[in-house]
């Protein structure tokens, strides 16, 4: 009983000592291009693409205000510059982000296929 027992768990272990580097071998034989698999984007992708990035900074365009608040803050500004200055600054920030949000919302049907699809303001999203 013993000997089948041992005899089975040393063929599991020369098993798996074939087998795993086959498999090692096969995964490094194998070339993966995203660009075989991915199409590239329609025109029709690349305009609701933009209408979504347009509506998404019409509506968390204000976020612009803690988010530049929190980035100052990491930063290490003084308290006078984080409630003196940021405020400004995430204000401005926050109307460029919701007038581009509602030209790129206005004009997602109407852009050149070639040229118009690009985010205007980084980061593309704000969250």
């Amino acid at each position: 009983m013993r000997d089948t027992i041992w005899t089975r768990v040393i063929a599991c272990v020369l098993m798996a000592a074939l087998i795993l580097p086959v498999a090692a071998i096969a995964q490094e034989r194998l070339t993966y291009d995203p660009e075989d698999e991915i199409p590239a984007a329609t025109g029709v992708e690349r305009a609701l693409t933009k209408l979504g990035r347009g509506l998404s900074n019409v509506m968390f365009g204000w976020a612009e205000i803690p988010v530049t608040f929190d980035k100052k803050l990491k930063q290490g500004k003084p308290l006078g510059y984080l409630l003196g200055v940021v405020p400004v600054l995430g204000t401005a920030r926050a109307v460029m982000r919701t007038t581009t949000g509602v030209f790129e919302a206005v004009t997602f049907p109407f852009s050149d296929r070639d040229v118009n699809y690009e985010p205007i303001l980084e980061p593309e999203f704000l969250f």
